[in-house]
């Protein structure tokens, strides 16, 4: 391939909808706009082709139920479909298409393994596994992922702790965070200091501490805007019967542009996720897109998060488990406007010139210019 000659690109998924924001949004986004002639094949509700933002689309329709078809018989007509189209370099999204790394080392295609979560340490948190399996299933499952991502060419991974494990099988490692767009931020809007409204964005789960936060909420002098889809049904029965909920408004999975509002009429964003391994060394998208808004954050006590929140003074850490001192903190931060703006500002100056999407871009741009040539 000449330097002349744009790189022929072709991302895919078998798991994530076409739309989804680090792949498509941020990743294949940024590449087109350097110039690199790219196409998404991931899943869609019908099969269809087109283009949006200089990405040529390739929707797959699953045809299959239930997750063991989805991981053999669809991984693989994506896999193949992706073959078809004769790229320079493929970049792939799902643990379940490595299988499928020979097949694209065989042709001599460039092949990137993108890792966004740390399967192994993930395995440990699913209630659906039973416990005695979990961490037996977790040693073979990095053993599997860990061999098959020695074949890739190269891996992405969006945290440090995975780039770090993924060296250990593979010389071409990037780190690539999965930072907010600054596009997506209107830096003209002030959240809403004296509205004593609190925000969480993103799966609700108990994990991530919903029940923790309904019972702190009994304790709070606010309401909760609370946006996303819920883990189970069960979970979301339970959570409306506790008395925290009369203090909750619940919008649902919203859109990016009704998130944007709710920010703006809120004091504080919440993520208070409990100490889990795959969170303790997460960077969670929703603490920087609350910073980006404005709003001073009340986080989990991690060590990781505590450089960003407190070293930063961009708002405050507590021990996630504890009703009462998420409470505490919670009413502090409501009656006191200044300081939450305080707070709100110098998190919005985080984002700004430290983390954001723009600045991985063209970590990632890079990094695709060496793997190429």
């Amino acid at each position: 391939m000449s330097s002349s000659t744009a790189i022929r690109v072709c991302h895919f998924s078998s798991v994530h909808p076409w739309a989804d924001i680090r792949i498509f949004h941020k990743e294949c986004v940024s590449l087109a706009q350097s110039g690199m002639d790219v196409t998404l094949i991931a899943v869609g509700e019908n099969n269809d082709e087109f283009s949006e933002y200089g990405v040529k689309v390739v929707s797959m329709a699953n045809a299959f139920r239930g997750r063991i078809s989805r991981a053999t018989n669809f991984a693989r007509q994506v896999a193949e479909r992706a073959l078809d189209l004769d790229a320079d370099v493929y970049h792939f999204h799902d643990p379940e298409l490595l299988r499928f790394v020979p097949l694209f080392v065989e042709r001599g295609k460039k092949i990137i393994y993108d890792v966004h979560e740390d399967l192994p340490r993930q395995i440990m948190t699913k209630q659906w596994i039973p416990a005695l399996f979990r961490g037996i299933l977790s040693r073979l499952v990095e053993t599997w992922e860990s061999s098959a991502a020695r074949k890739a060419t190269a891996i992405v991974a969006a945290t440090p702790l995975i780039r770090d494990r993924f060296l250990q099988v593979n010389n071409q490692v990037e780190c690539i965070f999965n930072a907010p767009l600054l596009r997506e931020f209107n830096w003209d809007v002030q959240p809403n200091y004296t509205s004593r409204r609190l925000i969480y964005i993103g799966l609700i789960s108990r994990k991530r501490g919903i029940i923790e936060l309904l019972h702190a909420l009994e304790h709070i002098d606010g309401r909760l805007h609370l946006a996303g889809r819920f883990e189970d049904d069960s979970l979301k029965q339970l959570c409306t019967q506790l008395p925290g909920w009369s203090k909750v408004d619940y919008h649902g999975v919203v859109g990016r542009a009704e998130i944007a509002k709710l920010l703006s009429e809120s004091a504080l964003g919440m993520v208070t996720l409990h100490p889990t391994l795959s969170y303790m060394d997460s960077y969670p998208i929703k603490m920087f897109e609350y910073m980006g808004a404005g709003l001073p954050v009340l986080a989990s006590d991690f060590p990781l998060w505590r450089s960003m929140v407190v070293d930063e003074h961009t708002g405050i850490c507590v021990d996630p488990m504890d009703v009462h001192m998420i409470a505490r903190i919670a009413n502090e931060l409501l009656s006191d406007a200044h300081a939450a703006e305080a707070m709100g500002e110098r998190g919005r100056a985080y984002v700004k010139s430290k983390f954001n999407w723009e600045a991985e871009a063209s970590k990632l741009i890079s990094f695709y210019h060496r793997i190429a040539n």
